[in-house]
């Protein structure tokens, strides 16, 4: 209890059950006890570490924000040229789409492994390991594929237009008209991606041929025409191929169904192949472009073309092209000045390709050098890779299945893009006006007789071109080179030469398809015209060297012009005849022309003495 002195200070007093501070173990003259010191201290620590928790997981967050920015990415220089094209693309544009958002799958940003390979790609950077160049990017369908995207499968269903088709003619003044303007292409996703039902009827007709082969072959027979029908070799000589093991088993009978189940077999592999696209197979960086990514265009032609023939089966050209509905403008006579070709509109002419297609004429006959390169592939772009031998040991025997096996690894699994294994094919138009001094045009065809006759064909293709005999000294080229004919175009009949041996004959029939019933007739003039002009150079030669014989005889000597004639006259007549004038109407009644009245002047000198 409290009791107040006689100085009014109030003094403490207590009881005997009642304790004294210093009892309770608590500090006198006003010091705070032990306990209450240490509890202030952790109320204060765990302020403190509330706000730097805070604070980190501010950073951390703003960190993870900004690193996941685009431009955190157009920060390191090696970035420039694919931050710039972002930004161009729609996808940067528009759509607001971030780096991260594609090149990380969905559900991967935030794993361990994605932050430290983010995090290794950083110390390799800023410590200069990583060279000059960024790490490969690859992106997951799944990132393409998400709901937000094109997860909803729409754009299967669009017609997107691919390149354009611009068909030209020249007026007199030599100026470009345009008449028409169209896309190439009409692509649809669909038509590549949903394949179900295309593998399942590949797979019954596939059965239905094998049983038919295994009931009519001999024994073992089956076996050795089915391993023949899995060569990757080029299409004509896996046909021919399979056509001597046929023949070996004496069953010709059976060739047509055995060179069925040899297109199955390799359709069967391309439907295959498309089951496992991915959208990196076709879509890749656009370099130096206005958008991020397009589709290369290379790949098309690498599926479409690969150990395929001119014009059939994935190659077949109505398979993607469409022809064009306006007339097109051809038969101009193709003329070169040096090396700048020219038109001359006098003979023009009009086509209709869709009355080309409706008489059956194959697209090979103007258009075989479309389609340039085949896209093979060899051991040395597995090494770039692959550098142990075990990895190429079997590369020479490979077949339709270890192709398979192939694209399974490379494209399905670990994104590989045509161009890292393949040749390039290069698949275009050219102008017209330029096929005459394109040495490219008759490669196709050439090489395809060379590989059997070797430079037999010499004489004729000089006269196609217009060069190679005397006394011409401007190319004449064939007006045919001006609508992109070759040799296809007309060579369409079985025949035999002088020895028997098979051919591929002309006929005025070819003509008559293209033109009229007129050209029948037009076509015997140009060889009786052809043969005048033979016969008649034959017999200016005949007298002319009958007569050097005799002022020869009369110990008389020539000048140096008439053996040049002779010789001229000789060059001339055998290039005509050896290579048939008909190649060149124009330009070997020039040649011959220039013959006769060369031998008439030497003739004439001759006389003199």
């Amino acid at each position: 209890m409290m009791a107040e002195d006689d100085t009014g200070a109030v003094e403490s007093t207590t009881t005997g059950n009642e304790a004294t501070p210093a009892a309770e173990g608590k500090s006198t003259g006003g010091e705070q006890k032990p306990r209450g010191k240490w509890r202030a201290r952790l109320r204060v620590a765990g302020l403190f570490l509330l706000v730097f928790v805070v604070m980190g997981a501010v950073g951390v967050g703003g960190a993870e924000y900004y690193t996941g920015t685009p431009n955190f990415c157009g920060t390191c220089h090696v970035m420039d040229p694919y931050y710039e094209s972002w930004s161009a693309d729609i996808h940067g544009r528009r759509l607001d789409v971030r780096c991260v958002d594609c090149h990380y799958a969905p559900g991967e940003r935030h794993t361990f492994m994605a932050k430290f390979k983010g995090l290794s790609q950083a110390v390799s950077y800023f410590s200069g390991r990583s060279g000059g160049s960024r790490p490969r990017a690859h992106v997951s369908d799944a990132s393409c594929l998400t709901s937000k995207c094109h997860g909803d499968g729409g754009f299967k269903e669009m017609k997107l237009e691919i390149g354009e088709r611009r068909t030209e003619i020249r007026d007199v003044a030599g100026q470009e008209v345009e008449i028409e303007r169209k896309p190439t292409v009409v692509y649809q996703h669909k038509v590549h991606l949903d394949v179900e039902e295309k593998l399942a009827e590949n797979e019954r007709q596939l059965k239905a041929v094998s049983d038919r082969l295994k009931q009519s072959l001999p024994d073992g027979g089956f076996e050795l025409v089915a391993a023949a029908s899995k060569s990757v070799k080029p299409a004509t000589a896996r046909k021919d191929e399979l056509l001597a093991v046929v023949a070996s088993l004496g069953a010709t009978a059976l060739k047509d169904d055995a060179m069925e189940l040899m297109r199955l077999e390799h359709m069967r592999v391309r439907l295959d192949q498309l089951d496992g696209l991915t959208c990196a197979a076709c879509h890749g960086y656009n370099e130096g472009g206005d958008s991020h990514f397009k589709v290369n265009q290379s790949s098309c032609f690498t599926c479409h073309f690969t150990n395929q023939a001119f014009n059939q089966e994935t190659g077949t050209c109505l398979k993607c092209h469409e022809p064009p509905s306006r007339m097109i403008a051809v038969h101009g006579a193709v003329q070169l000045s040096g090396a700048t070709p020219t038109t001359a509109n006098s003979s023009t002419g009009m086509m209709d390709h869709r009355d080309i297609i409706r008489r059956g004429i194959d697209c090979a006959s103007c258009h075989l050098d479309v389609v340039q390169g085949d896209a093979t592939v060899s051991a040395r772009e597995c090494r770039h890779c692959h550098d142990q031998d075990r990895f190429t040991k079997d590369f020479e025997h490979r077949t339709t299945e270890t192709v398979e096996e192939y694209h399974r690894v490379h494209v399905a699994a670990q994104s590989a893009q045509c161009g890292d294994c393949h040749r390039a094919i290069v698949h275009r138009l050219v102008d017209p006006v330029m096929v005459a001094s394109s040495t490219a045009f008759l490669e196709p065809v050439v090489n395809d007789c060379q590989h059997c006759h070797p430079n037999h064909h010499r004489e004729q293709v000089e006269l196609l071109k217009g060069t190679g005999g005397e006394g011409v000294a401007e190319p004449m080229p064939n007006a045919m080179f001006g609508s992109r004919m070759n040799c296809r175009g007309c060579h369409t009949k079985s025949g035999e030469d002088f020895k028997g041996d098979p051919l591929v004959k002309a006929t005025e029939t070819t003509c008559v398809a293209c033109h009229s019933e007129d050209y029948r007739d037009l076509f015997r003039q140009w060889i009786d015209e052809i043969k005048t002009y033979t016969d008649e150079t034959e017999a200016s030669l005949t007298r002319v060297e009958a007569r050097m014989a005799e002022l020869t005889a009369m110990g008389k000597s020539l000048p140096r012009s008439i053996d040049d004639a002779v010789s001229e006259a000789k060059f001339n007549l055998h290039l005509v005849k050896t290579g048939n004038g008909v190649h060149n109407k124009h330009y070997a009644m020039q040649l011959l022309d220039l013959s006769i009245r060369g031998l008439d002047n030497a003739m004439l000198q001759m006389s003199e003495h």
